[in-house]
């Protein structure tokens, strides 16, 4: 058996599972720990280590838990992963071709705190992390707040609310709003760390990561079409006017003026146009 099967997902019974998840513990005779640290990884090594230590560093002293599903990384992610949990007891790691979305749903199920923060392997973590982790736990462990960076949910709000579907673009904002529908869902403009991941390939423009090769950028590109076409209503929501109406303020901070996702509004011809143009880019990229 290898290391990395070692950490393979182990097979759980789905009614057990479904129950586990809306109690917040598995049926082990355990209560669920305060929080679980539910996350994804693909080709992040440039950052992961630094990464990992920002989070344990700030999260030191609170009972957590940290659930990674790394979706098959080629540039030495695992080896890097599976170091960091041969120290610290934990971490559970699971190795799986997923979406992001996916995979954040599969770490959901292994988790099982009361409450879910999910966090981004390329941002390193400042020591706001814990202050915002702090605050929202002593004024408002009943909502969802989504900082910049960190998104904290109770873990029944979650299931209540559907969990994350199986999508690359849009699957965080999918879930937001369909929280925001049950009523607790609030944003705080704050950054809680610093994004590694090259400016050019920040948000929807992820496909010219320079952690894809040629092929898997224009396969992220028409991906990303295809969660278009599975998310449009989200894609057409106004999130940045939701977000400033839905603004929590912890204090911690100076928020930023608006909240820095925003889907741009185009119509057929001009979405056709743009899509061209992002193909050649992509073909083009070194």
């Amino acid at each position: 058996m290898t290391r990395r099967d070692r950490f393979a997902p182990r097979t759980i019974d789905h009614g057990l599972s479904k129950f586990a998840a809306k109690v917040g513990c598995f049926p082990n005779g355990g209560w669920p720990l305060k929080f679980s640290v539910c996350t994804t990884n693909y080709n992040c090594a440039h950052a992961l280590a630094a990464h990992l230590r920002s989070v344990y560093d700030n999260l030191h002293g609170l009972e957590f838990e940290y659930v990674v599903v790394d979706n098959k990384s080629r540039d030495g992610s695992w080896t890097i992963l599976t170091s960091w949990a041969a120290n610290h007891r934990n971490a559970t790691l699971i190795s799986k071709r997923s979406t992001i979305g996916e995979g954040r749903e599969i770490a959901f199920a292994r988790s099982s705190g009361s409450h879910i923060v999910v966090l981004d392997t390329d941002v390193v973590y400042s020591s706001l992390l814990r202050r915002f982790v702090d605050a929202y736990f002593q004024t408002c462990p009943g909502l969802s707040v989504q900082a910049i960076y960190c998104g904290i949910f109770p873990r029944q709000t979650w299931v209540e609310a559907g969990g994350r579907r199986s999508l690359n673009t849009n699957e965080d904002v999918d879930l937001w709003l369909r929280v925001d529908r049950i009523g607790t869902m609030r944003w705080y403009p704050v950054s809680v760390g610093e994004n590694r991941k090259e400016p050019s390939a920040w948000g929807q423009a992820d496909y010219l990561s320079k952690r894809y090769n040629k092929t898997e950028r224009l396969l992220r590109l028409l991906r990303r079409e295809w969660d278009f076409l599975k998310t449009g209503p989200v894609q057409r929501t106004d999130l940045r006017s939701l977000a400033a109406v839905k603004t929590i303020d912890m204090g911690l901070a100076e928020p930023a003026i608006a909240w820095p996702q925003n889907r741009p509004q185009y119509n057929h011809v001009q979405h056709t146009i743009a899509f061209i143009r992002e193909f050649k880019q992509a073909v083009q990229a070194p």
